[in-house]
Parts: structure tokens; sequence; C-alpha cells
């Protein structure tokens, strides 16, 4: 097999890696200047072969348990974070394996936590279903927890406090031009045109009580 390794400038320590013309990943100039200290481009023997891809395996999970340790994050995040790093799939594909069977990764957390998260910033069910879909995330893992995250009298009543502030912030303006600027407006959240009527004629409702 033949390695090449080169930097893309002299001032970065980050050297791309290249067993028979294709990029495996990226490696610190110094450890490969270490180990081939005379040479960027050789042939490599078995053993040497097998010492350069437990070296980038060891870079691959490394950067996955850092990117890992800021935030949770889905697989599909990790997968294109590595991608970007521009490791080798089989790399890739080993460390998220890995990851998943220590519970590093777990896209079901993850769902709950974004599920929760969006929910709190009174997001709507069809923007949070359309998040979890951009993370790859199927309804077989998110649809429970979903369903057993979103109470149906606390999301009505919240949207009916949207429908609220939005009538406040626009209330210089005629009624019917509240009225299109408080539908377009939850519309483009997510919130079903169905669901905004009601919550319109609760609000209603409410300055009818209020008088």
């Amino acid at each position: 097999m033949k390695l090449k390794y080169w930097t893309k400038h002299d001032k970065t320590r980050a050297a791309y890696v290249s067993l028979d013309d294709t990029i495996w990943g990226v490696l610190d100039i110094r450890t490969l200047r270490s180990i081939y200290p005379f040479a960027n481009e050789l042939e490599l023997d078995a053993a040497q072969e097998s010492e350069i891809i437990k070296l980038l395996e060891n870079r691959v999970w490394w950067l996955l348990g850092e990117y890992q340790a800021k935030a949770e994050h889905s697989e599909h995040q990790c997968r294109e974070y590595l991608k970007r790093k521009e490791f080798h799939p089989s790399l890739i594909d080993k460390a998220i394996t890995l990851a998943k069977e220590k519970k590093y990764i777990d896209d079901s957390r993850f769902s709950e936590i974004l599920i929760r998260s969006l929910l709190e910033r009174d997001k709507s069910k069809r923007y949070i279903i359309q998040k979890l879909y951009a993370h790859n995330i199927p309804e077989s893992i998110y649809g429970d927890l979903l369903q057993a995250a979103i109470d149906p009298e606390d999301s009505r009543d919240q949207l009916t406090e949207l429908v609220i502030k939005l009538r406040f912030r626009h209330r210089e303006q005629p009624l019917h031009k509240q009225k299109e600027k408080v539908f377009a407006s939850l519309y483009r959240k997510g919130f079903e045109l169905e669901d905004i009527s009601a919550a319109w004629a609760r609000s209603k409702a409410r300055d009818a009580d209020s008088d």
C-alpha cells in the first residue's frame, strides 16, 4: 500500500493522509514525521499499514468523543462532522458503531432532548417533526417520545397565549389585519390553520369575558 501525506500550507499541523491515492483522513504532521522522517511518500508493508490505520482510527475516535462532549448530537450530525474532517467511510462507520454500542451516541436520547427544547421555545409539532427529519431520525424512534411530551391541553393553551401576544404586537392595526398577521406568523412556524383558528376564537372569547 502506498502512503502519501502532505499539509495545505507550512503553518498548519494538519496533514492529509492518502493510502493508494485515497484520502483516509488527517493526522498531526509531527506524528507522521516522527514515524516516517525521511519521506512523505513510500510503500508500506502490512505492519506499517496496520499502524497508520490504527493512528487514523484513534484520531477519529478522539474527535468524535470531543464533539459529543460539547453537546448531544445525533448520529447524522456525527457522521457529517467526521465527513467534513475527510475521514474514510470505513473509519467513520467503525467509530459510529462503537459509539452507539457504548451509548455515546443515542438518537432516542437526542430526540427527547431536542423535542423538549423546541417545545420550551413554543415550536409547533410540525416544526419539531421537520427538525427530527433533518437529523434522519425515523418516527419509530421519536414517535412515542413526541406523543408523551405534548400535552394537548397545554399545547392548546400555549397556542392561545401566542395568539394573544401577536395580537398585542399588532394592536394598532385593524382587526382583520391583526388576524392576517397572526395566522401568517403562526402558520410559518408550523402550526395548523385549524388549530390557529381555534386559538384565535379562544383569544376573542377572552376579550369578551374581560369586557
